[in-house]
């Protein structure tokens, strides 16, 4: 099979589709809110995320299909009632669903052949299972299973592509192992794409006890007790000025309670938008880790978000990201991708085209280069 040229034409053929829907945009009226056995609200909602991509290790290639990379297919169930004029109270539960094809388990040169077939999952994985109660004035309480206070924070962007090109570098490839090319050989190393980066960004969904406090002039804080005695704080301050929307966020975790080598984590993350459509935004953040090297990141992303069609914007972005002491000691990983992505506003869907090179190398070895070419649908509903 010529992966190359079945990508190609692949790609193509989504492309027309992409250029063809917008032709005729509709509006979904659909009623997505059901009511429960008293009178709270109950809004089930969700996504399908596919993708195709072809991966090149410098040493074999293969073409794949898969779920998404950064984000998955998933389903929600948000439950909400009000208790008066300043109180509301609701519940949520989502969950990822078991995927076909996980993004992490495909891989080059396993020592028979590539893994490009079927590697199914049979569990749902949590996401959310978490009651809040949220005052006006007084700000919202959340307890259970849900993004810490830190969580997110190394993300902030306006590109609108990152659905596959946010400041953790890597969209697709994750378990391609990097080729190691020291003395003139080619030996399948250790270290696959997604053990070489990192964007720091806290504690991720975990157990929690969280408070958020109302937005004040621009400035929202956050901070969590995480189950076992770790916490974590967050902040997130918007501004517009003129033809300028700003928007930053910064966050600090310590998990020494829980953790005999990682003790602390810190990022910050900042993005801003103009009205033409051009944005940038700029990430970085450091782990603090006890008798180890301590991994630390930097991304910079530049956009443009474009109307040139009238079911939604056409987004596009460079993003380039540098990762040290992640995968080893003294090493070094840089991802440079280029997005383009169509978003279908009417019915929630969206199309992104990425390409995405990824190196790495150590003070003693180099590596193959791993280059990504990736398309991936995601439908909301």
């Amino acid at each position: 099979m010529n992966y190359k040229s079945t990508l190609k034409s692949s790609v193509a053929a989504a492309a027309l589709f992409a250029i063809a829907a917008p032709v005729a945009p509709s509006v979904n009226a659909a009623d997505d809110t059901l009511k429960s056995g008293n009178k709270n609200a109950l809004t089930v909602s969700g996504q399908v995320v596919r993708a195709l991509w072809y991966g090149d290790d410098g040493q074999s290639e293969a073409l794949f299909q898969s779920d998404g990379g950064i984000t998955q297919s998933r389903v929600r169930w948000v439950a909400k009632g009000s208790v008066n004029e300043s109180v509301t109270m609701g519940g949520t539960i989502e969950v990822n669903m078991p995927l076909s094809n996980p993004n992490g388990n495909l891989s080059l040169n396993n020592g028979v052949s590539p893994v490009t077939t079927e590697t199914a999952e049979t569990a749902f994985k949590t996401r959310h299972t978490f009651i809040w109660v949220n005052h006006k004035r007084m700000g919202k309480l959340s307890l259970g299973h849900t993004n810490s206070a830190s969580n997110g924070r190394s993300e902030t962007t306006f590109t609108g592509t990152n659905m596959t090109a946010d400041s953790g570098g890597v969209a697709f490839g994750n378990g391609i192992r990097f080729i190691d090319t020291t003395g003139g050989g080619q030996t399948a190393s250790t270290v696959t794409v997604g053990s070489a980066f990192t964007n720091v960004d806290g504690l991720s969904r975990t157990d929690v006890l969280r408070y958020d406090t109302p937005r004040f002039s621009g400035l929202a804080l956050a901070i969590s007790a995480v189950a076992g005695g770790s916490w974590d704080v967050g902040g997130d301050y918007r501004w517009k000025d003129g033809p300028i929307k700003f928007r930053a966020q910064a966050q600090y975790n310590n998990v020494s309670a829980t953790s005999t080598t990682i003790r602390e984590a810190y990022s910050f993350s900042a993005a801003a938008l103009h009205d033409s459509g051009m944005n940038a935004a700029i990430a970085m953040g450091k782990q603090i880790v006890t008798g180890a090297a301590s991994p630390r990141f930097i991304d910079v992303q530049f956009g443009y978000r474009a109307k040139l069609f009238g079911v939604g914007s056409t987004n596009f972005s460079l993003n380039v990201q540098h990762s040290e002491d992640v995968a080893a000691r003294d090493s070094e990983a840089r991802s440079v991708g280029i997005t383009a992505a169509q978003i279908i506003t009417p019915v929630g869907a969206s199309m992104a085209l990425t390409y995405k090179n990824y190196s790495y190398d150590t003070t003693t070895n180099t590596f193959d280069d791993v280059d990504v070419l990736s398309l991936q649908t995601i439908f909301k509903f």
